[in-house]
C-alpha cells in the first residue's frame, strides 16, 4: 500500500497555486477598463479623472487630490473663475475622491502627467494623518504598483494583492468579452459628458444619498455627528512598535506623488481643510513644507455657518476656501 506523503503533497499544491496566482497576476488587461471596476459606487469620480486624463483634449493646469473633504470643499469652476480675475487664467481638475488614502491618488497622478503638463498639483491634507490606503486602488492601480508597493509592509498591501489575481483575469476575459463583463473597451463621450465635476453644489451621490451643500448645521449638531463617527471608528490591531512602518501610507504616495511632479517640472501646494473644531496644529507640518507651501484654512473649524457636516464643508464654506486656494496657486502660476 502507497503512503501520501501529505506534506509534501501540500506543499505542492501550495506552490501550484502560487505559480497560478503570479501567472493570473501577469494577464494583461486594458487600463480604461480597469478604471471602469469603480464606475457606479462613490469612488465613480476617478473613473472621471482616468477620462480627463486620456481622452479630453482641453489641458490640466491646476489638479486637485485628497479625500471628500477637498470633492466637496473645493470648487474647480470657481477657482477658474477666481484665476482669471486675478489675470492668471487655468484650467483645473478636482480628482480628489471619496474617503482617505493616498495611494489611490498617487495612480490618479500617475495617469495624469502621462498624457498633461499640469503646472500646479493641490494636494489636501487634515489636521491628522489617514495612515492606510484607499480601498479603490487594488481596482484601478496598474498590477505591478499592486505587487509591487514602494514599501513591501503597508497596511492594505497583503489584502491588495490577495484581489489582484482574481481582478486581472477578470479583465484580461473582459478584455475579450467586453459585452459579457459590462466594460467599454472605447471611450464614450457622452457618458463623459454626463459626469458630475462639481461636487461643492448640491447632489446626489452614486449610494443614492442627497447631499445638500446649502445647508447651514448648528453647531450642537456638528458636535454629536462628530462624536458618533469618532466612537466607531476602529483602530489597527497591528502592534504599536510596527505601526511606523505599515501605517506609512501618507509619507510614502505623498513623497511619491511630490517626486512625479519635480520630475514634470510641476509645482506643489498643499490645502488644510478642517473639519468642525478640528484641532489647529497640522501633524507632521514640516513634513509637508519641506515639499511645498501650506495654504491653511484652519481658522475656519469653529464657524459652524461654513458647514453642512461635522467633516465637510457647505457650499458657502467651499467657495470662501476655493478662494483663497485659488489665491494661492496664482502666486504659483
Amino acid at each position: 500500500m502507497r503512503v501520501i506523503n501529505w506534506s509534501r503533497s501540500l506543499v505542492a499544491m501550495l506552490g501550484v497555486a502560487l505559480l497560478t496566482a503570479i501567472a493570473a497576476c501577469c494577464l494583461p488587461d486594458n487600463p480604461y477598463q480597469r478604471w471602469q471596476l469603480i464606475e457606479g459606487t462613490l469612488y465613480d469620480n476617478a473613473r472621471w479623472s482616468y477620462e480627463r486624463s486620456h481622452f479630453d483634449p482641453a489641458p490640466v493646469d491646476v489638479a486637485i487630490f485628497g479625500p471628500s473633504r477637498a470633492r466637496l470643499g473645493l470648487s474647480a469652476p470657481r477657482m477658474e473663475a477666481t484665476l482669471a480675475s486675478l489675470g492668471k487664467p487655468a484650467r483645473v481638475a478636482n480628482m480628489a475622491v471619496i474617503e482617505d488614502g493616498r495611494n489611490v491618488q498617487w495612480a490618479i497622478a500617475n495617469e495624469l502627467f502621462k498624457t498633461k503638463k499640469p503646472r500646479v498639483i493641490v494636494l489636501a491634507i487634515n489636521e491628522d494623518i489617514h495612515r492606510w490606503g484607499h480601498p479603490a486602488f487594488k481596482y484601478v492601480a496598474p498590477a505591478a504598483a499592486v505587487a509591487l508597493p514602494p514599501a513591501p509592509f503597508l497596511h492594505n498591501s497583503l489584502y491588495d494583492i490577495a484581489y489582484l489575481p482574481y481582478r486581472q483575469m477578470r479583465l484580461f476575459a473582459a478584455s475579450l468579452f467586453p459585452d459579457a463583463f459590462g466594460l467599454r473597451t472605447q471611450f464614450d463621450p457622452a457618458h463623459y459628458a454626463a459626469s458630475r465635476i462639481d461636487d461643492s453644489v448640491s447632489h446626489r451621490q452614486e449610494d443614492g444619498k442627497w447631499v445638500e451643500m446649502g445647508v447651514e448645521v448648528p453647531a450642537e449638531m456638528l458636535r454629536a455627528q462628530g462624536e458618533r463617527i469618532l466612537g466607531n471608528r476602529g483602530g489597527s490591531l497591528v502592534p504599536d512598535a510596527l505601526t511606523r512602518i505599515t501605517d506609512a501610507d501618507d509619507h510614502v504616495y505623498v513623497t511619491r506623488i511630490a517626486e512625479l511632479a519635480a520630475a514634470h517640472g510641476c509645482k506643489v501646494v498643499f490645502v488644510h481643510i478642517p473639519r468642525f473644531e478640528s484641532a489647529r496644529t497640522i501633524t507632521d507640518r514640516a513634513f509637508y513644507e519641506r515639499l511645498g507651501p501650506i495654504q491653511d484654512n484652519g481658522d475656519l473649524a469653529t464657524q459652524d455657518r461654513l458647514f453642512q457636516g461635522w467633516a465637510h464643508l457647505n457650499r458657502n464654506g467651499a467657495l470662501l476656501v476655493s478662494d483663497r486656494l485659488a489665491a494661492a496657486v496664482a502666486k504659483l502660476l
